[in-house]
């Protein structure tokens, strides 16, 4: 084949030289790399995803696994050990009932912990 004869090739004569091809600029976007840290840490499956929805949403509850499973549909059976883990990684603070001994859970006090939590609910 006569690659001179390629359409994809021609050059048109008006130009009379090639170009220096210019890149596209595409609008920049900063990647907030602590918040990319805190999702691959603490929001590891849709379970915990829903929990540290709802403690964004709802910063100032303070309240038992039973209350937790309500407001966001789920059992409190399955719920039980994300709270755990959670409070383990210091996302939530964990305090036992005198009276009956039950797990109360809220969010952390922490200030970059909380930040992020609270961080999470606007990013969804």
């Amino acid at each position: 084949m006569d690659w001179s004869q390629a359409s994809f090739l021609t050059i048109p004569q008006e130009m009379g030289h090639l170009e220096m091809l210019k890149p596209i600029k595409s609008p920049v976007k900063e990647v907030d790399v602590d918040f990319m840290v805190f999702v691959e840490r603490y929001a590891t499956d849709l379970l915990k995803w829903d929990i540290l929805t709802f403690f964004s949403h709802n910063p100032e509850f303070f309240g038992t696994t039973e209350q937790i499973a309500q407001r966001i549909g789920r059992s409190s059976h399955s719920i039980r050990p994300e709270l755990g883990d959670l409070a383990l990684l210091g996302i939530l603070d964990q305090k036992q009932r005198a009276e009956d001994r039950k797990a109360l859970y809220k969010l952390s006090q922490e200030p970059s912990l909380r930040q992020l939590t609270l961080k999470f609910a606007s990013n969804q």
